[in-house]
Parts: C-alpha cells; structure tokens; sequence
C-alpha cells in the first residue's frame, strides 16, 4: 500500500507494581472534547460492551482523542515481569478453556532460548487481569501517572487521524449509524483495535528501522510474542521470514482464524495482521467495511484470552477501495523516550 502520511511514536521502558484498582468495571473510554459526544457514547455502550460481554476481567481506562498520525495509534507504559512470575500468574488465573489449557501447555517451565530476556512485558490493563497489581499509566498528554483508572491517568491513550486529514484523501470516518459509504473507516473498529493492544496484543519488535529490532531491549518479549509460531514447535521471535502466526498450542493450530502476522520493518506493528478486511487487528484500514472482535471470527479473542484474559463462557469450538496503514503502538518510559513504531497511511 502506499504510504501518504506517517508519523512516529513513542517508546520507553517503566518497571511498577502497585495495588490493584479496586472497582475495575470493564473497558471506559474518556473523550477528549474533540470526539463527538454521540461517539463517546458509542463507545462507552456498543464497543465497551462487546469486551464485557466476551470478557469477565478486561478492565482498562482509556483516553481517545484525534491528532497528527496515521489512521490509529496506540500509546501506553508497558512493565516488567519476569517470565516465572507470568508464567505462574497465568496458571492461576486460568479458567479452563480450551485456549487457557493449551497456552499453558505450550509455556515451558523455563523460559525459551530465543527470549531469555529475564523478563517480560505485560500491559497494565493485563497486569490487572494477572492480579500481579497495577502498572504505570499514561496521561492524556502521554506523560507518566501511577495509578490507572484514577483521575486523569489511563491504561493507554488512543489517537485518531483528525478528520480533516482523513478527508484530504476524499474519505471521512463512519460513527456507526445508517449505511456505511464505500468511502468510510468505521471509527470504532479502529477503536477497537487500538484497544486490543491496549490489552496486551502488541509485540516488542520495532518495525519501523531498517531492520527488526527489540524495542523493549535485548530479547525481552511481550506477552503475545510468546505464541508466535512459524510452525509446529517452532516459535519465532525477531525474523523477517513470511508466515509468522499465532497459535495458543504450539504451533499446532493457527489460532487466529488463519490470520498471518507483519514480518517485515514496514512502519506496521509485527503483531498486526497481513490480511486485509477480514479481521480487527488487521495492519491496513478497511474502506466501506466494519470489523468487530465478536464478528471477525475470534481471531483477537484467542489472543486475548491466551495471554490472559478470561472468556465469560467456555466458547462451543475454538476457531482454527485505497486504505490508510491502520495503527502503530507507542510504548513510553520514565527516564529516555526513544522512537518506535510509525503509523504509516
């Protein structure tokens, strides 16, 4: 696709364990002024309610406003555990399902060669739903707090592409209401995909150089980059070789209804998809169309319920136009901010 506009996030690194929010109450969306009051709403009601209604500890505060980048882009303060501690806060908090079983099953003991970081990143929102505590959240203005869900400090803050930069390309935004035009992006799917990584879908890997590299520094690996497969028992971390996909047991099953990740250093986060239209956390914007993590075939609760979300009830059977470039994720940090991921369109 070409690229008409691109801009870069940030990213840096924080380490903090703190209490865990008492009242978490599922997904809140807090609207800059600039959001329309009726898409707020929208979003606080449709789109909050599809994560209650999958999820029973999804929890995340989450600020939206429009600005200069691509489509959507995502920025937040990741935290540090050490894989052991992940590993056992998984285990307890598992619910059973047949994803939770075999992500389990496919989590050695110790962690694997190719991370062997010593630990790994795990989003505050995700933390929570570990009950490892509270990490660090992020302010509108994408400084530092410590207390996500209190006032003024959030899990991750999303922005969006103003309108009048999406209208420069002939195309504006469809809010969900009447028939979406065939020159369109539906603003909450690109939510809803931002909010995904909010949660804990985004990789380490930083695309955005000449080559691949470890964003969170050495091999650290996010949580989801634990169930990247290239093919049966074979998990890969930092590797420009074409099929990357998720599998929640080892490789066996791509668990994202077919779904193959980003390998390339193409400003696209490595965690998006290569497909286009068909899923949420696909890594290109989708005209005249609408995706929805409970309409896209599951490929994103998979994810989230592997890494350690948990589904409300056990699932029947787990499932085996010009566009902007969708969405980057920002990660930021106490001490030194240093470029990430752009958001290309």
């Amino acid at each position: 696709m070409k690229n008409i506009f691109k801009i870069p996030a940030l990213i840096g690194l924080v380490v903090l364990i703190g209490a865990r929010l008492a009242g978490a109450t599922g997904i809140t969306y807090v609207c800059d002024p600039s959001i329309p009051t009726s898409e707020c709403t929208t979003l606080n009601t449709t789109i909050a309610g599809q994560y209650a209604s999958t999820f029973s500890n999804a929890n995340a505060s989450i600020f939206i406003t429009f600005g200069n980048t691509g489509l959507g882009s995502s920025s937040q303060y990741l935290n540090f555990v050490s894989y052991s501690t992940y590993r056992t806060a998984l285990t307890a908090d598992s619910s059973g399902d047949a994803v939770d079983t075999a992500a389990l099953a496919s989590l050695p003991v110790t962690e694997p060669a190719i991370f062997d970081g010593g630990n790994i990143e795990v989003t505050s929102a995700l933390e929570e739903a570990l009950g490892l505590g509270t990490g660090a959240g992020a302010t509108s203005s994408l400084g530092y707090c410590a207390i996500p869900g209190s006032a003024g400090c959030y899990n991750g803050v999303i922005t969006l592409a103003t309108p009048s930069m999406v209208a420069e390309y002939g195309q504006g935004y469809y809010y969900g209401t009447g028939i979406q035009a065939a020159n369109e992006y539906n603003i909450n799917s690109i939510v809803e995909h931002e909010t995904d990584e909010i949660l804990g879908t985004a990789s380490c890997i930083d695309t955005t150089g000449a080559n691949l590299a470890d964003g969170c520094g050495g091999t650290i690996a996010s949580a989801v980059d634990l169930f990247r497969y290239q093919a049966p028992g074979t998990r890969v971390f930092e590797s420009t070789t074409p099929g990357a996909y998720f599998s929640y047991n080892g490789g066996v099953t791509n668990g994202a209804d077919g779904a193959i990740y980003n390998t390339q250093p193409n400003g696209n986060d490595y965690a998006d998809f290569t497909q286009n239209c068909q899923f949420v956390q696909d890594d290109e914007g989708c005209l005249g169309s609408t995706q929805y993590i409970t309409t896209d075939g599951g490929a994103e609760i998979n994810i989230l319920d592997a890494v350690g979300y948990n589904l409300n009830e056990q699932p029947a059977a787990t499932p085996e136009p010009a566009t902007l470039s969708l969405f980057g994720s920002g990660l930021l940090g106490i001490a030194a901010l240093v470029r990430r991921r752009q958001t290309n369109a």
